[in-house]
């Protein structure tokens, strides 16, 4: 029959009261010198680890209070450099509004330079032929003075050489006859 709990508990607790005198040894086994530097070492090693921790646990604490600065800091910079980041956005909107208006302005003054131009060019080419014009009519002008200063210069030359020739006919003549007496106003006129 299979014996319970109850029952073997019982049955020990009869035998020790049955033997009062019965000793009950135990046998501990003898350290050697190998067993104890074992145990200090084991001892060490726990110490080495706790240390170790330690150290872990003062190192993250200290790379805690670290990024805390370093997060305090660059909130501060963030803080600080907002209004420059601010003002550098303004001033680069402001320097494309100016560039845009010189781009404009250059586009005008270059539109107006090239209209200015082509007037230019077309006066430029209206003056030559005026002044070609004028060429022309002057070259008229100069063959016809020519002309007509030959035409003075020979008749003048003709008017010069027939009157010598009458006076020289006249002369003859005179010296047969006696001299008429000048009169003074067909000399004025």
């Amino acid at each position: 029959m299979p014996m319970t709990y109850v029952s073997a508990l019982s049955a020990q607790l009869l035998q020790a009261a049955a033997f009062p005198d019965t000793i009950i040894a135990r046998t501990v086994p003898v350290r050697g010198v190998l067993e104890w530097t074992s145990g200090v070492l084991q001892i060490v090693v726990l110490l080495l680890g706790i240390g170790v921790l330690i150290a872990t646990i003062l190192l993250l604490l200290s790379m805690r209070a670290g990024v805390r600065k370093f997060n305090a800091t660059v909130d501060r910079i963030t803080t600080e450099t907002k209004p420059l980041l601010a003002n550098a956005s303004a001033i680069v909107g402001d320097a494309r509004d100016v560039v845009a208006m010189i781009r404009t302005d250059i586009e005008r003054v270059t539109d107006a330079a090239s209209a200015l131009s082509e007037q230019l060019l077309d006066a430029a080419e209206t003056t030559a032929r005026r002044v070609d014009d004028v060429n022309a009519v002057l070259d008229v002008l100069q063959e016809e003075l020519e002309d007509t200063a030959l035409s003075a210069v020979s008749a003048i030359r003709g008017v010069r050489v027939g009157t010598g020739e009458l006076a020289a006919g006249l002369g003859h003549r005179r010296t047969r006859r006696t001299p008429a007496p000048v009169d003074a106003d067909a000399d004025e006129g």
